[in-house]
This record gives C-alpha cells, sequence and structure tokens, in this order.
C-alpha cells in the first residue's frame, strides 16, 4: 500500500509540476501578446483621431466658416457624417483662436467658449499631439491640430476625441478574449498532459516512472556488483556503456570509457566482424598491462537480422592464471623431473657399459658432454616451455645434443603456455623436433667441434614465433628454393622429410617460414603464427 500510494504520489506531483509549467509558460506568452495586442489598438486609435483631426483641419468649409466668423450648417452635416461614420471617434470640435466653438458634435454647446487650456499649446505653434482632458462625461483622450489660412497664420484648432472609458472597455474585451484563450488552452494542456502520461506508462510497459526509476537504479547495482565487466557498442563503434569493472580493467579508472571508441581501448576488436556476419568471437585472451583477460564479444540484435551492436563480457583472469600456472609449472617440473629421472639412469647405464668394456676414455668423453646439460638449464627449461610434451622433447633432444657434444640452449624470454598456444601441442611436437633434430644432425655431420643450437620458443596471445639457430656450414643458395620439397635434402638419401613436415604444418595455421643463412656461419628456421591467419586459413579449409 505504502509503495502504491508512493507511486501515485510520485504521479500527482508530475503532473502538479507540468500543470504548473505549461500555466506558466502560457501566462507569460499570453501576458506578453495581450500587452502588444493593446499596445496596437493604443497606437490604431491614436492614429486615426490624429489623421481625422488633420482631415477636419484642411477642409475648405472649416477655414471659410472661420473666416465668416459664424457657424456653417453643411460645415456641420459634413463633420457629423465624419463622426458616424468613422468607428473611434467619439466628439469633433472646431474653435477659432478666442476659443468661441463652430462646432462641436455636442451641438447644444456650439457657440461656448473653450477655456480648459489643453488648447494653449497648438494656438502658440505646436505641432500636432495628443493629450488627455477631463471631459463633462469623464476623461477624453483627444488629439489637438491647427487650422491655418493661406498665410498660416493659426486661426483656430480641431480636437478629435474618444472617451477614455471606451477605451478602457476595449482593452477589457481584449482581456475577455485572452482569459478564454488563457483557460481553453490550459483546459487542452491539462487533457494532453493526462494523455501523456497514459502514453507513458504504455510504452514503460505499465511501470510508474518512480518504479522505472528504482529498477534503473536497482539494475545498476547488480550490473557494477557484478565481477565481469561489461561493454555496450553502438553500431558506429563508440561505447555506450560500461559498468565499473569494465572501467577499471580496460581503463584503470571510473568513467573513463563511455564515448570512446572501441578499437581505442580493446584494438584487437572484431567489431566490425561482428557487425558483418553477426557471429560472436567468444573466450579471447587480450593482455592490458600487467592484467590478462578473456574477452567475448557477441551481436546485438533487436529488430531485424543486422546486429545494433556488440556486447562485450570481460573477465579478469590474471589471478586466476597465476595459479594456473603455479599449479602447471609444479605439474610440469615434476614431468621434467621424472623424464630426466630416466634419462639420468639411462646415462649412468651407458658409462656403466663403457666402463665394463674397458672404454674408459669414451666414458671420460660421454661424462664431460653430459655436462653440456645442466640441471638449471632443464628447470630453465622446464619453467619456461609449460606444455609438457613440447618441454619433454627439448629436454630430450639437449640431452642427445649432448652425447654428440652440441650445446642446444633455450633462447632467453621463451615461453610457450597451454593457453597461448595457435596450433595443436602435437604440431609443436612435429615443428620443433624436426627443426631440432635437422640441427643436431647438420652439427654432427659438419664434424664442428662445440657447436650450438639455439632455440627461441615465443607464445603471447595471438601470435606464436618458434626459431631455431645452429652454427653449422648454412645452407647453398642453389639449394634455398627447394629445401621444403620433401626428399630434397644436403644429406643424402633417406632425408628430406623434416623440413617438409614443418612447412607442412606452417601452411595449415596460415604462417610463415623464412630462412636465414650464411656460408660457413651457420642458419637461422623462424616460423611466424597469428590468430587472425589461423582462423581465416582454418575457415578457408572448412
Amino acid at each position: 500500500m505504502r509503495e502504491k500510494g508512493s507511486r501515485r504520489d510520485m504521479e500527482h506531483r508530475l503532473y502538479l509540476t507540468m500543470t504548473v509549467l505549461v500555466t506558466v509558460i502560457l501566462l507569460c506568452s499570453l501576458g506578453f501578446t495581450l500587452a502588444m495586442d493593446i499596445a496596437r489598438e493604443r497606437k490604431a486609435l491614436d492614429r486615426k483621431i490624429t489623421d481625422a483631426a488633420t482631415y477636419v483641419a484642411e477642409l475648405r468649409g472649416v477655414h471659410d466658416m472661420l473666416e465668416a466668423g459664424y457657424p456653417d450648417p453643411g460645415v456641420t452635416e459634413q463633420l457629423e457624417a465624419i463622426t458616424e461614420f468613422v468607428s473611434g471617434i467619439d466628439s469633433i470640435l472646431i474653435a477659432d483662436r478666442n476659443g468661441l466653438r463652430f462646432y462641436q458634435t455636442s451641438r447644444h454647446m456650439a457657440g461656448d467658449m473653450y477655456v480648459d487650456g489643453d488648447e494653449t499649446r497648438i494656438l502658440t505653434g505646436s505641432a500636432p499631439y495628443i493629450t488627455t482632458v477631463q471631459g463633462t462625461d469623464g476623461p477624453l483622450h483627444c488629439a489637438f491640430h491647427a487650422i491655418r489660412n493661406a498665410e498660416g497664420v493659426t486661426e483656430g484648432f480641431v480636437m478629435v476625441s474618444v472617451a477614455v472609458s471606451k477605451i478602457t472597455g476595449q482593452s477589457q474585451q481584449i482581456m475577455l478574449v485572452y482569459v478564454a484563450m488563457f483557460l481553453a488552452m490550459l483546459l487542452l494542456s491539462i487533457l494532453l498532459t493526462g494523455a501523456f502520461f497514459r502514453f507513458q506508462r504504455t510504452m514503460l510497459l505499465g511501470h510508474e516512472p518512480v518504479e522505472l526509476l528504482s529498477l534503473y537504479v536497482k539494475q545498476d547495482e547488480v550490473i557494477n556488483s557484478l565481477a565481469e565487466g561489461i561493454v555496450s557498442v553502438g553500431q558506429n563503434g563508440k561505447i555506450l556503456f560500461a559498468n565499473k569493472p569494465a572501467e577499471l580493467l580496460l581503463a584503470g579508472q571510473s568513467g573513463a570509457l563511455v564515448g570512446k571508441s572501441l578499437k581505442e581501448v580493446f584494438p584487437d576488436t572484431h567489431f566490425e566482424q561482428i557487425l558483418e556476419d553477426g557471429t560472436a568471437v567468444m573466450n579471447q585472451m587480450y593482455v592490458n598491462g600487467d592484467q590478462t583477460l578473456l574477452i567475448n564479444e557477441v551481436p546485438v540484435t533487436e529488430h531485424g537480422e543486422q546486429p545494433d551492436g556488440v556486447l562485450l563480457i570481460l573477465q579478469d583472469r590474471t589471478e586466476a592464471l597465476r595459479l594456473s600456472d603455479e599449479l602447471s609449472g609444479a605439474r610440469n617440473m615434476m614431468d621434467t623431473l621424472r623424464a630426466f629421472n630416466h634419462e639420468f639412469l639411462n646415462k649412468l647405464h651407458i658409462i656403466l657399459g663403457y666402463l665394463q668394456t674397458g672404454e674408459i676414455d669414451k666414458a671420460r668423453e660421454f661424462i664431460i658432454n653430459s655436462n653440456l646439460v645442466s640441471s638449471q638449464s632443464v628447470r630453465d627449461t622446464a619453467n619456461a616451455l609449460r606444455v609438457s610434451e613440447v618441454c619433454a622433447l627439448v629436454i630430450g633432444k639437449m640431452m642427445h645434443a649432448a652425447e654428440s657434444g652440441i650445446r642446444l640452449s633455450l633462447e632467453p624470454g621463451s615461453s610457450l603456455m597451454e593457453r597461448d598456444l595457435l596450433m595443436e601441442p602435437g604440431e609443436y611436437v612435429t615443428v620443433i623436433g624436426n627443426l631440432l633434430e635437422n640441427a643436431i644432425e647438420e652439427l654432427k655431420e659438419s664434424g664442428e667441434k662445440n657447436g650450438e643450437i639455439h632455440l627461441g620458443v615465443f607464445a603471447k596471445p595471438g601470435v606464436n614465433v618458434i626459431s631455431c639457430e645452429d652454427s653449422g656450414r648454412g645452407i647453398d643458395p642453389a639449394m634455398l628454393d627447394r629445401i621444403f620439397i620433401r626428399g630434397v635434402s644436403t644429406k643424402g638419401k633417406n632425408h628430406g622429410t623434416g623440413l617438409y613436415l614443418v612447412k607442412q604444418v606452417a601452411d595449415k595455421y596460415g604462417g610463415e617460414v623464412s630462412v636465414e643463412t650464411e656460408p660457413g656461419e651457420g642458419s637461422c628456421f623462424t616460423i611466424t603464427l597469428t590468430a587472425l591467419q589461423s582462423a581465416e586459413r582454418r575457415k578457408g579449409v572448412e
């Protein structure tokens, strides 16, 4: 009951506010118009009595009457006609310089003297003027005009008047019309206001404005209390709404997203693609400073099939990934230690075999070469390569290379996490395994002592780079264009498959393979793969 009463009270206040506002507007506008109309009517009346006085003063009969010194019946009839047919004129007075009345609309006053004193200015040469005088029946609004002979000498004056009460009556009539207009417009405004509120309820699905405000506040509280960031983007690419978590995740401060371009705050967005085909893009990893975000972009369609915008849902995966990295690192380290333990036992067996057969020199050389793979390098490799298949492969290749006196090391900064993979783990094993085996065989055949291989694995969200550099003999320029063809190799028969498989995997995911080589210095193979190229390649295959 209290909520219902509150809603009604709110509606009544809004209704009253709008009514008062409309009333004030109507009063101001109609009051201004009324004042303008009354002033215009007053000016029109002044112009009318002034023109009438000028006309009468120029009549030939009036001049002749003043020269003759007595009233002229013909002039009297003419002036009576003017008074009768010209609306807005109550009386006309003609007097000589001495104030003797030769004509006045009230005939019984003809012959009397005009001694009010209001004529003094006109008789002393003043220009025509309008003034208010006191008549026998009340105030008069009068226009005075001089009557001059041919020589310009003032012979008398004309006074055309209208009762002030008549002017007041006209003003009151105008006011009554405006009051009627005001009441009619006010009534219409009240009816329209009621219709507006009924229409508003329909548009708001039956909710009162106070209910809608309450729902908005609750919705805002709920949206801002979510751990996920929510961003709404219009068709023009501008951000329309962002809750507080989204602002903190993308901008680092509150109120810094609305109105900005989505490309500005999220360069990797698929906004245009989503608007074009209406397909959501899910589970995108985006690194923003020291934060790792998981972003889903979903088309928003309200009318028709064409999306009206895009909704972004952001999740802060930084802490979860940190814990995952710690867990996967521990798991990977355990797997690596198990593999290392097996390799260590194998090496002990090999040394034991050399000793049993009396090959002391070979045992000594084997032990020296085994030192090329230290426990620290194994730990560093396990910490950098968190995909167990790849990590085990690289450590195995390190030990395999060390048996031939070759040092295989991982480039500083190398990193491979499961979340950053753009290929299946088995594909990484194929690429890295064949590159390393190809480099080991090259260094073996070259007979170079203290040969080195540098492996780089750099995986970031959206881009993977794998590089393998050796200090071998390099590649013959004549063979450079054919090294990725199956069966083509500089190592003789039964070779030429490894690099072919590397190229096949790279092409499958839209990657690029580049080769840098210099005779006598070595070679470097680099495979570059991006998420966009990979997605386009797979889409084309499908």
